[in-house]
């Protein structure tokens, strides 16, 4: 099993226990998303609470703190069988690992905690090579002046993206460096830099604008 599927099965897990624990009040909490985030619409769930979340995860029609439940483990289930047995590959995977680790980062900045870097790096990592073929759209409408190339590095402990992507403009190439989480969670509207804590890094004003599109 590579990197990527483990980590996935290891939100999977995390996602399971946060709820197992929840206690009553904590189903009624407001999922800490930013206006930013809705208008993006990247796997907006439409819900509004962790109730909401759990039950888009679960795949039922809300009935209670138990059902819901029960009905997240029965998906964790399936998709852990799923991966085990028939591992999805490519662009499926990514796919995957983008779904669940914006939902564990929703369900977990939810309840004040945050999404562990290390846990998730690999999953976030194979996300990122799916998000960022999304960077090109957003370079179009970046104003001039602008760099004639983006290098796009994404890190984790394990896994590198690094990816120059050209554009029409005519200054000298820039750097956007990020970790794979950081990355994801701006790109995806639910943080901006300034509160990653010089997770996310620009050595010029054509990346700053991506981020701010984004």
């Amino acid at each position: 099993m590579d990197d990527a599927t483990r980590a996935l099965l290891d939100l999977w897990d995390t996602t399971e226990d946060t709820v197992e624990a929840l206690a009553a009040p904590d189903w009624n909490r407001p999922l800490a998303r930013t206006d930013r985030a809705r208008a993006a619409a990247v796997l907006d769930t439409g819900g509004t609470v962790v109730a909401d979340l759990v039950t888009h995860l679960g795949g039922v029609h809300y009935a209670g703190p138990d059902r819901l439940r029960a009905a997240l483990v029965t998906a964790h289930a399936r998709a852990g069988r799923q991966l085990v047995h028939a591992a999805p590959r490519g662009e499926e995977l990514a796919a995957q690992c983008l779904d669940m680790c914006l939902h564990t980062h929703d369900l977990l900045a939810a309840l004040g905690r945050d999404l562990d870097r290390d846990e998730a790096g690999p999953a976030a990592a194979e996300a990122c090579r799916l998000v960022v073929g999304m960077i090109p759209r957003l370079l179009a409408h970046v104003p001039e002046p602008r760099a004639s190339s983006l290098r796009v590095v994404v890190r984790t402990d394990r896994r590198v993206v690094d990816r120059v992507l050209p554009t029409t403009g005519a200054g000298a190439p820039e750097t956007l460096e990020a970790d794979a989480v950081a990355l994801l969670l701006v790109l995806s509207g639910r943080r901006v830099p300034a509160e990653l804590r010089g997770r996310v890094l620009c050595d010029g004003p054509t990346g700053r604008r991506v981020l701010a599109a984004a």
